[in-house]
C-alpha cells in the first residue's frame, strides 16, 4: 500500500488492500497463510506525525500446539502506527512495517481454539473429541 506523503492531511484516508499470503513470506512449519491478506488503512496527518490505523485480516491453516489437529483460523488483528513524516521521504508504504507486526504479534502457540484440551500424555487420545483410555 503505497500512497505520497504530500497527499495526507488531517482529514483520513481510508486505503485497502489485497495481499498474496504467499507474497508476505510469513509461513512456518506449522502455521501456513493462504489466500490474500487483507489490509484495511485509515491514514491521517497530525503536524508532522503520521498515524496509520491498519487493520488485518489473514486466514492460516495451522497445527493446534496442544491437539495437534489441522484447523484454519480468520485472523483480525489491529495497529496503530505512528511515522514521523522526515523520515519517509516521498511515498509512505506501510506494507513491510505491518508484515513486521504480524510476525511480532504471532502466539508462540497457536491453538485450534481457547478451550483446546490437547491430548492425554498416556494413551494420546485428543480429549476434544475422544475419551481418555487410561485407567
Amino acid at each position: 500500500m503505497r500512497i505520497e506523503v504530500d497527499k495526507i492531511k488531517e482529514e483520513e484516508i481510508e486505503l485497502t488492500e489485497d495481499i498474496k499470503a504467499e507474497n508476505w513470506d510469513l509461513s512456518s512449519f506449522d502455521v501456513k497463510f493462504v489466500g490474500n491478506i487483507h489490509l484495511c488503512c485509515r491514514i491521517s496527518r497530525i503536524g508532522k506525525e503520521i498515524v496509520v490505523n491498519a487493520e488485518v485480516t489473514s486466514v492460516r491453516e495451522i497445527v493446534c500446539s496442544r491437539c495437534l489437529t489441522q484447523a484454519n483460523q480468520t485472523v483480525k488483528q489491529d495497529f496503530k502506527l505512528f511515522l514521523n513524516v522526515n523520515d519517509l521521504g516521498n511515498f509512505l508504504d506501510v506494507d513491510e512495517a505491518l508484515r513486521e507486526e504480524v510476525l511480532l504479534n504471532f502466539p508462540m502457540k497457536v491453538l485450534c481454539s481457547p478451550d483446546c484440551k490437547g491430548l492425554c500424555a498416556v494413551c494420546k487420545a485428543n480429549l476434544n473429541t475422544d475419551k481418555c483410555k487410561c485407567k
